[in-house]
């Protein structure tokens, strides 16, 4: 243990308690982060799902309930290694996720998406995914078959 406190002596106190045999967060804690994060990426794709049908007072709602996220910046140095890097100092684990969550969900490339079906949150495994599973893909078109069906039999 002391050899890892000499290591990360001049990293801030929030780096080096996490690597604590006891260190710990309250379990109420995480989950409320957590839901407001499920937040916070649940609004930025209906925003833009449902943006023709949003009038602007809901529109400017949304736009508030983002601009609450996060708030926290981190400071950063560069490095010269191989090439100029640019080092991100996170005073703490949460501040990190946060970080990198921010850049998923503002990344037009992010292989974080919302299943057509279920509307949960997934990782995409390819660009072109829509649904969390091949259950859910099957689900929906059995839906889908079912509803036009039902169509042709009115």
């Amino acid at each position: 243990m002391m050899a890892l406190i000499m290591t990360m002596k001049n990293k801030p106190q929030a780096v080096m308690m996490s690597f604590q045999k006891e260190y710990a967060e309250r379990y109420d804690w995480l989950v409320t982060l957590f839901k407001d994060w499920a937040f916070t990426f649940m609004s930025s794709f209906l925003y833009y799902q449902d943006f023709d049908m949003l009038d602007d007072m809901q529109k400017q709602l949304y736009r508030q309930g983002m601009a609450t996220f996060g708030g926290i910046a981190p400071t950063y140095h560069i490095e010269l290694l191989e090439r100029p890097t640019i080092v991100w100092d996170f005073h703490s684990l949460l501040l990190g996720v946060q970080m990198m969550f921010s850049f998923m969900l503002t990344d037009e490339k992010s292989s974080l998406k919302v299943c057509k079906h279920c509307g949960k949150a997934f990782v995409a495994s390819r660009p072109n995914s829509v649904f969390c599973s091949g259950k859910c893909k099957n689900r929906y078109n059995v839906y889908k078959s079912r509803a036009k069906d039902k169509d042709n039999t009115n």
